[in-house]
Parts: structure tokens; C-alpha cells; sequence
């Protein structure tokens, strides 16, 4: 049975400041890592051991359910993990996962099966892929270009799907330290410092889809994704600025009061007080609640032996109580559970 059952969540206000547990800064979680949690080696045990009996019966990684993987001596962590992901900061790291002595595919089997106790496994890309490399390949980031495959900076954005789940493989020589930052104190920056930005950001932008569109898909999205938006009483944010800032090359002509709102935004985003800093050790494995939580990444520099290399994989979790739109939608709507149920409509064009 999957960890993630669903959580009864406080409904907030729009307009008014949030102070619940997805409201925090940098002062909540230290340098120490104080705040992770680490798999023991019985955990570990049991995650191999559902590994080999899964791979046994010749389960891909992408088809995997938790009916597939049970884990009963690590499910009460998990499901502590699952509640910071869903009514707490959004964020969970778990440490110790088992790398060495298994081979690639046995590390995305183990991978799969301890993610998909949080959700279902959906794809990322056009190319099909579910579980992705997140490396230099020497693709810079551009318009047709998404950032995970080069060792550029990245400014905080969202991703598709509920849940986005980083696996590290291997450091870099310098940098690459990941950012997150919390959506709720993002949201109470503009509540209490620019009120009258709020009408816009529940209107949102239009955003480029990128290499990812289909068809006679247009470049832009023909709607706004509101960039704080509440569905069924919760707050949920989506911001992604480069896909915003490549619709200027397709026409698309911002408004001043927008041109403020993005600087706004940035200028937010900037605030080390709202950040939360780790670096990713090999065997680190983070979650992170897409609609609560925005996530950047350092620039880093590879040198021999550490070349920076992480493992990703999106989750569609049917039990969380915030669901709203993304990059989903704009990307592959034919997979977004938010674009079937007809979310789309209610967005303003």
C-alpha cells in the first residue's frame, strides 16, 4: 500500500498571510542536516531485498506500484515524509539509499519502488523518458532547451506533476548545491509588500512550451497558469520565468504592471532569508511538493571523479490534496491529471 494516504489540510485564505507549517525560511533548516532522514541498514536491506524480488518477476522500473515493492519496516518513515510533503515544507531528504554494489538498472528498480510509494510514476519528456539523467551533456539552456542537461545556474521554478524526486549519483567537484525555497513565503512577501500585484499573479502569465509541444500545438500556451492560485481552498504556485521570458520571443509584449511583477518575483527569489541550501550527497534522495515548494540549483564545475550526476523522476499522486496546473499542461497535457479533469477551462486566457 502506498504511504501516501490522504491528509485533511487547513483551507487558506487568498489575500491573507499563511502561517501554517508550509510557511518557512532559512532559519528552519540548518547547514547541519539535522533535519534529514536517514535509512538504516535494515531499511536498506529491505529496499534491496524488494529490489531483487521485483526485478525476480521482471518489473520495468517505470511500471512499478507499491503493491509491487512492500516495505513495511521503512513505511512509518516514509509516511513521516509524505506528511512534510503534503502539510508540512514541502521538502523531505532521506539519506543513506543504497548505491554501491548494485548495478544502474538495480539502482532505478530500488529507485522506482521507494518513490512509487508516493504517488504514481509519470513521464517527463517527449522522448519518453521516466526516469532521466540529470547531468552536463553539454546542452545549454535555451528556448528549446530544458536545464537539466547542462551545469548552468537555474532560478527557481516549479516542475510537472506533484511531486519531483532527485536520486544523487555522484557530486560535482564545485558547486551544484541545491535551493528551495517555500511557495506560502513567496506568496506572504507579495501579501505584505506589493498587495497590489495580487490580481495579476491569480492571473498568471501564458508560458513557451518549449521542444516539448505536439502537433498543431502554438508555442504559447493559449491560457495563463496563475503563478499563486488556490484549488479547493489551498495555495498553489507555479513559476517558471524563462518559460515566461521566451514568449517575448514569439510577440508576446509584457504589460509594465507585469514587467514589475517579474522583477518583484526575482527580487524575492534573491532573498537568502527564504532559502533553504543542501548539498546533495551521493545516496541523498529529495522530494519535493511541486505546488508547495519552488527548487534552483547552483552552478557547478565537474572535474575527474566527481562529476555531477543525479537520477529524476516525476510522481502523479492521485491521494495529495493540492492539485492545480503546470508544466504538464503545457508540455503533455494528454499526461496531466489536472488538464483531463477539465482545469483548463477554468483558466483565464
Amino acid at each position: 500500500m502506498q504511504v501516501s494516504e490522504p491528509i485533511k489540510q487547513p483551507a487558506v485564505t487568498a489575500g491573507t498571510v499563511i502561517t501554517d507549517a508550509t510557511a518557512w525560511g532559512a532559519a528552519d533548516y540548518p547547514d547541519d542536516r539535522s533535519w534529514v532522514h536517514g535509512l538504516t541498514t535494515q531499511m536498506c536491506d529491505e529496499i534491496i531485498a524488494a529490489m531483487h524480488a521485483a526485478k525476480a518477476r521482471g518489473i520495468a522500473a517505470k511500471d512499478i506500484t507499491a503493491e509491487d515493492f512492500p516495505l513495511p519496516l521503512s513505511a512509518p518513515l516514509l509516511r513521516a515524509m509524505y506528511t512534510e510533503l503534503e502539510s508540512g515544507p514541502g521538502f523531505s531528504l532521506l539519506s543513506n539509499f543504497p548505491i554501491d554494489g548494485l548495478s544502474e538498472d538495480e539502482v532505478r528498480l530500488a529507485y522506482a519502488g521507494v518513490c512509487c510509494q508516493f504517488g504514481n510514476i509519470t513521464v517527463q519528456n517527449r522522448d519518453g523518458e521516466y526516469i532521466l539523467e540529470v547531468m552536463d551533456k553539454g546542452k545549454g539552456l535555451d528556448s528549446q532547451q530544458r536545464g537539466y542537461h547542462g551545469p548552468d545556474f537555474l532560478e527557481f521554478h516549479n516542475d510537472g506533476t506533484n511531486t519531483v524526486t532527485l536520486l544523487c549519483m555522484q557530486t560535482a567537484m564545485k558547486g551544484g548545491r541545491s535551493k528551495l525555497m517555500s511557495a506560502a513565503a513567496m506568496y506572504n512577501c507579495v501579501v505584505r509588500e506589493r498587495p497590489d500585484l495580487l490580481e495579476l499573479m491569480y492571473r498568471g502569465f501564458h508560458h513557451h512550451r518549449r521542444d516539448q509541444r505536439i502537433g498543431d500545438a502554438p508555442p504559447v500556451t493559449e491560457y495563463r497558469t496563475p503563478v499563486f492560485g488556490f484549488f479547493n481552498g489551498l495555495l498553489h504556485v507555479c513559476y517558471t520565468e524563462i518559460s515566461i521570458r521566451y514568449c517575448e520571443k514569439e510577440g508576446l509584449i509584457f504589460s509594465e504592471q507585469e514587467e514589475d511583477a517579474l522583477k518583484f518575483l526575482k527580487e524575492v527569489g534573491e532573498r537568502p532569508e527564504l532559502h533553504v541550501t543542501m548539498e546533495l550527497r551521493k545516496g541523498d534522495l529529495q522530494f519535493v511538493n511541486n505546488f508547495l515548494a519552488l527548487h534552483s540549483r547552483t552552478a557547478y564545475v565537474n572535474g575527474p571523479g566527481h562529476e555531477r550526476r543525479l537520477l529524476r523522476l516525476w510522481l502523479d499522486d492521485e491521494n495529495s490534496a493540492r492539485l492545480g496546473p503546470g508544466k504538464m499542461d503545457w508540455y503533455m497535457p494528454e499526461y496531466s491529471r489536472f488538464t483531463r479533469l477539465g482545469g483548463l477551462d477554468s483558466l483565464p486566457r
